[in-house]
Order: structure tokens, then sequence, then C-alpha cells
């Protein structure tokens, strides 16, 4: 009897996981639109990724000019036209996803690190510790976040990496907040009490106990914070402390049309049409995963 329970269970488990995987696709697909955020999220990505070996002209990308083939209109030869340089707008955007996707990505995974990190030891800890980082956290929080990234980007200096730096600087308070509340509630769960008197220490019952149960909030936040931090990384770039030329970048190339603008629209409908896109993708995908992952959706 007790070899067939043995077998039956995990049996039940697995059934149940996938029970439970069948419901939240059954969820995530009833929204057409979620699924159309999902499609294009992918798309951006494998397009970023291949990039440099789809352009027609990857050697725009490094600076090169063709000053004979400038402000020519959209067409077949150039898809999206050409700028003031000559160079192919198409092949800039397609590259410049790498830059504006990528740096996104780096910013919200720096701030769920920093974030979660500081939310977690002072929400387990409470005491004196909280208040000096919530406080701490609170004092970013009061200044808006693209002044401060702004104003940390001019100090620091031009660059791909300083301008991520600058962003995410700007951004884990929001998590620590979010990761803050949720330990504060599950410390006090019966599985929580129990590893501690089982003699478990701070970081494994964080890191094993706490911290996995939470993930479904945290993952529904980075989700739409994705699209706000593709649009401050455009936004740096557009007035210029952010990625300098050749680097392509959307902000930059937005930039350098607007002078242009409206004579040779195409310059600025390409790349502005990628940041809109990018943004509202990511915040159909968020939608979605908040009906997937909220447990107060569920049904």
């Amino acid at each position: 009897m007790t070899a067939e329970s043995q077998i039956v269970i995990p049996a039940r488990d697995r059934s149940s996981r996938r029970e439970n995987w069948g419901r939240a696709f059954y969820r995530f697909r009833q929204s057409w639109l979620s699924v159309v955020g999902l499609a294009i999220v992918l798309a951006l990505i494998v397009l970023a990724v291949a990039a440099p070996y789809i352009v027609p002209h990857p050697e725009h990308a490094l600076g090169v000019t063709n000053t004979a083939a400038r402000f020519q209109p959209p067409s077949a030869a150039a898809w999206f036209g050409t700028n003031e340089l000559g160079q192919d707008i198409f092949s800039l955007v397609l590259i410049g996803s790498q830059v504006s996707l990528f740096s996104g990505l780096a910013v919200v995974v720096i701030a769920i690190v920093v974030g979660t990190t500081i939310g977690a030891i002072a929400g387990y800890f409470g005491g004196w510790i909280d208040e000096v980082l919530m406080r701490i956290t609170d004092l970013l929080l009061t200044i808006p976040s693209l002044i401060l990234a702004m104003a940390v980007a001019a100090a620091l200096g031009t660059g791909v990496f300083n301008m991520i730096v600058a962003i995410a600087i700007t951004w884990w308070p929001a998590y620590a907040r979010l990761v803050r509340g949720e330990v504060i509630g599950k410390k006090e769960e019966q599985f929580v009490v129990a590893a501690h008197a089982l003699g478990a220490g701070w970081v494994r019952i964080l890191s094993r106990h706490i911290l996995p149960n939470i993930v479904s909030p945290i993952v529904v936040k980075a989700s739409l914070d994705m699209g706000f931090a593709i649009l401050t990384v455009a936004s740096l770039g557009f007035v210029g402390i952010g990625v300098k030329p050749p680097t392509p970048e959307w902000g930059t190339l937005l930039s350098g049309a607007r002078s242009y603008m409206p004579d040779y629209w195409w310059t600025a409908v390409a790349p502005g049409m990628a940041i809109f896109l990018a943004v509202f993708a990511f915040n159909l995908l968020g939608d979605g995963l908040r009906d997937v992952l909220d447990p107060k959706a569920r049904r």
C-alpha cells in the first residue's frame, strides 16, 4: 500500500502542474491583445539579434556616409529612406534596436537585483534596518525618475554603460518597495516560521522560501517596466546625454531627425514608430502576464 502511494503521489503532482500551466496558458490566450504583444516582443528580439546580418547596409551603423544619396524618400532600394548623411534608415533602426532593447532589459534586471535585495532585507529584519533603507528609497522616489536619470547620466558622462547605470539608479526603489511589502506579508506564514524553527538562516529563508513565492508580482512589474525603460533610454538619447553617434539608437535617431521635419518626415517616422511599437508591445504583454500571474485574477 505504501509503495503504491509513493508511485501515485508524484503522478498526481505532475498532473496538477500541467493543469496549472494549461489554465495559465488558457487565460493568457483568451486576450488576443496579449498574444499580439507577445508576438511583437518576440519579433523585435529576433530582429535585434539578427540585425547585423540581415540589414542591407551594416556599415552605416559604423558611421560610413553616402552624401550622394542623402534624403532619399522610402523606396524599394531604401525601405525607410535615407537621412542627411545618405545612411539607410532601415539599417540604422534595426541595428539601433540592439541598444534600445538590450539597454532597457539591462536596466530592469539591475533594478530587480538591487531592489529585491534591499526590499527583502528591509522587510525581513524590520526595525532600524528597515527605517534606514526605506528612507533612502523614499528619498529617491520623491525625485522624478527621468530628471534624476538625466542628472546622473550627465555626471557620469555619455556611453551605453553609464546610461544603463543612471537609469537603474532611479528604477530600483519601486522594486524595493514592492518586495518589502511582499516579504512582510510572507514572513509570518507557517512555512517560514517552520523553517526558522528548524534552524534555517535568514539567507536560506529568503532565497528558498520567501522570494520564490513572490516572483509573480515582480515578473508582472518587470514586463510592464520594460516599455518605460526603453522609452527612458530613448529620452536620454534624444536630449543628447545617452548614446552618442555614430552608434545608432532610437532616441538619437529621432533627435537628429527633428531638424528636418516636416520636409523629410521619413527620417523621424521610422525611429518614432519603433519606440511606439516596443512600448506598446511590452505593455500588452505585461497586461497578459498580470492576468495569468496575479492570484486575485484567478477564477
